[in-house]
């Protein structure tokens, strides 16, 4: 009786155990994933985090700057995520009625011989603009070249020097496309991008880690490494200048998992009719494009969100709406050739 009593006791202290290691394998499964890249980061780091709805699972692996471990409480400028930022706003004040997104942009921007007046808000939401990219010929990383240049807006009308297509009928990324809409937001609200995105975003959501600006003296800030090099003694003003509104925001793994979900899963941010014109994604051959996210299918599971890449930094952020999982991904080297992979493979892929 006493050994088939011990036996019991013995097999349920088992399974005790065999749950609980269980239970601590799936908290720590992104950590895991990362751990297989440990050996393949040299100089820089990359953070995740993975939500449920009732528990956040996250994980860091490699190096903030100068062999100093990177964690989750880093911030990262989180590139053209900031679009999506972008685009929340510019629906807001549509909701707000003080625009309407299938207004011509005429109503609210220079005349100028390379940008259609009757373009709608709409269509640059969607980059379906035909506007050339301001960012081309790699004018995007001047800043790092000469960082107290002249990067004011008359000198981003100035390289609007063609028209890449007619308005409506097709769809290409450009930059010029939220730099138009940014002035339009300061141009409705009378405030400063930043002041706007403050008020609407970043103080109604409670986010503490989030900057509408890159700067050097962010506490916390994972060092921008490229190729070996740490870039972060290097002027920002001019790299701020022009991405402001495009891919200058500053976050951490949580505040921008905050965002994401406040916005498309717990969907207290916009209007139930507004979240459903911004999700309303179509496709333009390889790309599902809705108002300023994108519909993407990682490990064969679809999200809805936006990647971004910035002077060093790679970001992704999605959410499956239909489970209620979100991801992010944060990196602060942008010729990392890893971030894709871990996304595809915490999406449930290979």
């Amino acid at each position: 009786m006493k050994l088939l009593y011990f036996t019991l006791i013995l097999s349920i202290a088992t399974i005790f155990f065999v749950v609980r290691q269980k239970s601590a394998d799936q908290r720590n499964s992104v950590q895991a994933l990362l751990d297989s890249y440990k050996d393949s980061l040299q100089d820089y780091g990359i953070v995740a985090l993975v939500d449920d709805g009732k528990k956040t699972d996250t994980g860091s692996v490699g190096f903030s700057y100068n062999k100093t471990p990177i964690n989750t409480k880093n911030r990262f400028c989180i590139g053209s995520c900031t679009k999506m930022y972008t685009a929340t706003l510019i629906l807001k004040l549509q909701e707000q009625g003080i625009l309407n997104i299938d207004d011509s942009i005429y109503h609210y921007v220079s005349q100028h011989r390379n940008v259609d007046s009757t373009i709608t808000i709409r269509q640059l939401l969607k980059h379906t603009s035909g506007v050339t990219d301001f960012s081309k010929n790699d004018f995007i990383n001047k800043p790092l070249v000469d960082p107290l240049g002249d990067y004011s807006d008359s000198l981003i009308f100035s390289l609007l020097d063609t028209v890449d297509f007619e308005k409506g009928y097709r769809h290409k990324y450009s930059n010029t496309n939220y730099f138009l809409l940014r002035k339009i937001i300061e141009t409705t609200t009378g405030k400063p991008y930043e002041t706007v995105l403050q008020e609407n975003i970043i103080k109604p959501l409670g986010l503490k880690n989030t900057f509408a600006y890159y700067s050097n003296n962010i506490a916390l800030l994972a060092h921008p490494i490229i190729d070996g090099q740490d870039l972060q003694d290097i002027s920002k003003v001019g790299t701020n200048t022009i991405s402001k509104g495009i891919g200058n925001i500053v976050s951490d793994v949580y505040d921008v998992n905050k965002f994401i979900r406040a916005l498309l899963i717990d969907k207290t941010v916009l209007q139930p009719a507004t979240l459903a014109l911004m999700t309303d994604c179509r496709q333009f051959k390889k790309d599902k494009v809705g108002l300023g996210l994108f519909e993407e299918n990682y490990g064969g599971r679809a999200v809805y969100g936006h990647p971004g890449r910035q002077v060093s930094y790679i970001s992704y952020a999605f959410v499956d709406a239909k489970t209620g999982h979100s991801f992010v991904i944060l990196t602060n080297n942008a010729n990392d050739g890893y971030a894709e992979k871990i996304i595809v493979q915490l999406c449930g892929g290979k």
